[in-house]
């Protein structure tokens, strides 16, 4: 006779099964499975700290130990006093996630008095504290942390604006902490503390430090956290020596895995050469090597798996990439701010030679439909794809390039992101209807100077079926077409319009207006500094869209104005 099994008892079988992204749609097919989803979500990330209240949250997941909260924009043009101050979701956070033991805030305002009320009541069983890209506290509210969250696995704060008055929360840390495993304070700017606390954590916690990204470190001093962080995978430093000194001898752990340079020189490549063959990631963002440089480690770097660099590597370098680097999944190649430096040949030479890649994003000064053509025929793996093309007036040798964009598609079916930055008529109307077409998984879509009319919106709007995220600049639509864009991609969550020159003209944003859909102009001040004489530089507004199920928002600076339910327009 075979076995008989309740209900319940099956659903507590499945559950631990569903992928974290399809748990939302699981719970809406029968009451008995919104409550088990209720119970048992572990973790949950708002990419829009604003998209449902504090309260309805912690109402709907009470067993919370996992909780990921994104405010601002990420863009330059969005003030750091847009709004995203953790206090309320501080509150609750205390009073009724008692499970709760990874926190982060990304992109948020965060006070000394935050920290202090987290690590008082939160402190001994919170592990993972991620602090990233936020601002408004200062080295005091750490030293609560440092104190009190002596059970503390990650401490990152990456990228944060912090007022560094002492080093004394990192002298407290060290000497409390014994299983840190991640310690981040990358370009954080915080210089007022002793290495040897960095030593110290190393010493403590040898058995367990994976992780370490500080600022500016003595060698003698990398030399030592070297000694002890015998399971050291991931470092990040500036290393350096007096005017003077000898060289220390520096040995890197057999373990290491991951390496980012803030400064790397020419004087780096031999220490690098001799680990190189153990990288499966490398950051050379802020490294001054040129092309020959880049050579000479990559050279030497077969099991790379990510590779963020700059485009001084140049399609020499790229080709040396795709000759060498076989098991590469990720590559980023940013603009350095000198003239053009990377082609459609180095860009080929990686969709030749590194098939496995997933994402892949490139500044370039010239490019072809071939090249996007070989793409969509090689890389079956690519989920997110980024090409910006440099705003010169250098010459383009295959413009525009809808018949490349519409075999990329075609041929990546499983990508995700696609973001592309061109020039007025590098995608043409139809070139933005192939990216409806046939981009049937895309979620997230940004664009620059596409599509050239209202008609290329349009055309967008009838595809991408599961689009959540789109942002555009540079472009001269209608304030109808933008309507009819989010009125018809239904599934669209999140909008933003960056420097709209049609915001000034009239009304006819608010026939998007709908329950839950919140709108706010972002405004800037004009730049007098730099303006001709008796006139200002008046940069135009951006426009951000978003669900939410909160009220709305009372925390907005005077740069941002709520567009709903009305506001005039001069």
């Amino acid at each position: 006779m075979s076995p008989t099994y309740s209900t319940d008892e099956l659903f507590d079988c499945i559950i631990p099964y569903i992928h974290q992204n399809d748990r939302n749609s699981v719970s809406l097919v029968s009451r008995k499975l919104y409550e088990l989803d209720s119970l048992t979500r572990k973790h949950v990330t708002l990419r829009n700290c604003y998209s449902v209240p504090p309260s309805r949250l912690v109402t709907r997941f009470p067993n919370l130990e996992s909780l990921t909260l994104v405010g601002r924009p990420n863009k330059a043009c969005v003030p750091v006093a847009w709004g995203g101050i953790v206090d309320d979701w501080v509150a609750v956070m205390i009073k009724s996630l008692k499970r709760l033991e990874c926190v982060r805030f990304k992109r948020m305002i965060v006070f000394n008095e935050d920290l202090e009320r987290l690590a008082g009541m939160c402190g001994e069983r919170i592990k993972v504290l991620r602090i990233e890209g936020c601002a408004g506290f200062s080295t005091d509210g750490l030293l609560h942390i440092g104190k009190k969250c002596s059970g503390l696995r990650v401490l990152s704060l990456e990228k944060s604006l912090i007022v560094d008055k002492d080093g004394e929360w990192l002298r407290e840390l060290a000497e409390r902490s014994k299983g840190i495993e991640t310690l981040n304070l990358f370009m954080t700017y915080l210089s007022k503390y002793d290495c040897g606390d960095f030593v110290k954590i190393a010493k403590n916690c040898g058995g367990s430090l994976v992780c370490l990204r500080i600022g500016n470190c003595h060698l003698k001093y990398v030399a030592d956290i070297f000694r002890y962080g015998v399971k050291l995978e991931d470092f990040s430093s500036d290393p350096y020596i007096e005017e003077g000194e000898e060289e220390f001898d520096v040995k890197y752990p057999p373990t290491m895995r991951s390496v980012a340079f803030l400064h790397g020189i020419q004087q780096d490549i031999p220490v690098i050469q001799s680990f190189a063959h153990q990288l499966t990631k490398f950051d050379l963002r802020f490294s001054t090597f040129n092309a020959d440089d880049h050579c000479a480690i990559i050279y030497l770097c077969p099991n790379l798996e990510v590779l963020y660099t700059r485009d001084t590597i140049e399609d020499l370098g790229l080709q040396f990439v795709g000759h060498i680097c076989k098991k590469l999944r990720r590559i980023k190649v940013e603009k350095s701010g000198q003239v053009g430096l990377v082609s459609d040949v180095g860009l080929l030479a990686l969709a030749k030679g590194c098939l496995e890649l997933e994402s892949l994003h490139i500044t370039i000064k010239d490019i072809q439909n071939v090249v996007l053509e070989f793409i969509g025929a090689n890389l079956k793996n690519l989920l997110d794809f980024g090409l910006v093309l440099h705003n010169k007036e250098e010459p383009v040798s295959d413009l525009p390039l809808d018949n490349g964009i519409c075999a990329l598609l075609k041929g990546c079916t499983k990508l995700e992101k696609l973001s592309i930055h061109l020039r007025p008529g590098g995608l043409t109307d139809l070139g933005c209807g192939y990216i409806g077409k046939y981009g049937q998984n895309l979620r997230y879509m940004n664009l620059g100077f596409c599509p050239e009319s209202d008609a290329g919106l349009v055309e967008l709007s009838k595809g991408c079926p599961k689009l959540q995220k789109f942002e555009v600049s540079g472009c001269d639509f209608s304030q109808q077409a933008l309507v009819t864009f989010v009125l018809n991609v239904t599934s669209l969550r999140y909008l933003w319009v960056e420097d709209y020159h049609a915001f000034k003209c009239g009304h006819d944003l608010f026939a998007m207006v709908r329950p839950f859909w919140k709108m706010e102009l972002i405004t800037y001040e004009p730049n007098v500094a730099n303006a001709p004489e008796g006139a200002t530089q008046q940069k135009p507004t951006s426009l951000l869209a978003y669900y939410s199920l909160a009220e709305q928002r009372n925390d907005f600076p005077k740069s941002v104005i709520p567009l709903y339910p009305f506001v005039e327009f001069d």
